[in-house]
């Protein structure tokens, strides 16, 4: 039995994308469609799928020329003995990568979920009480120190407390070590903000694909 092909709306309503971004991935070669006598487009119920599989990638961070080449692994010149071991790598570095981004995300979400269950108290300050009869926020007894609040709340709705802080001058190291590592940072910087540059195209494209 043959199954039905999808037009472009099709292809939208089944995967909560734009228009504009299906038409993207079929330009990029990752989508395949066929036109209609009257040219519209015609997409394989495979399409959506695949379709669908991009955007989890994009939304988990894989820049569009990894999509590609994980999708076309399987393509080209190569034979099916490097074909199998260039999957198998790319496979092993993706997971670790997603491993370690989970890992980081749960404690993330740890920290906020902190922030928010501590963040009620500060709406009896600011909603319930006049300000004169407001305590300093450091003064607060049914706050933790401000060391051992979660980091999101302390560099959030702390800031201003932090900012007006003062520091151990004597403490610090010598300037030109630090000016040493300064410029070296500085140099790696710019490689980075080239590759943020050059990403922000596939971002915008990523975002379109999450709505």
């Amino acid at each position: 039995m043959t199954s039905k092909a999808l037009t472009l709306k099709g292809m939208t309503d089944g995967s909560g994308c734009t228009a504009r971004t299906v038409r993207y991935y079929e330009r990029e070669g990752l989508l395949k469609a066929t036109r209609t006598t009257g040219g519209h487009r015609l997409f394989a119920p495979v399409e959506l799928e695949r379709l669908r599989f991009i955007i989890q990638l994009r939304e988990a961070g894989w820049a569009l020329e990894e999509v590609t080449e994980f999708l076309s692994v399987r393509q080209g010149p190569s034979s099916e003995v490097a074909s199998w071991a260039n999957f198998d790598r790319l496979l092993a570095a993706h997971i670790g990568r997603l491993e370690r981004k989970i890992e980081v995300l749960g404690q993330l979400r740890a920290d906020l979920g902190n922030t928010a269950a501590l963040l009620p108290v500060c709406r009896e300050c600011v909603q319930l009480l006049e300000p004169s009869r407001r305590p300093a926020c450091g003064a607060c007894e049914r706050m933790p120190p401000i060391d051992a609040l979660p980091v999101s709340f302390r560099l959030s709705w702390r800031a201003p407390e932090l900012a007006q802080a003062g520091f151990d001058e004597a403490g610090a190291d010598e300037v030109g070590a630090d000016e040493v590592g300064a410029d070296e940072v500085g140099a790696d910087e710019v490689g980075a903000d080239e590759v943020g540059a050059d990403e922000a195209g596939g971002d915008e494209v990523g975002d379109e694909a999450a709505q």
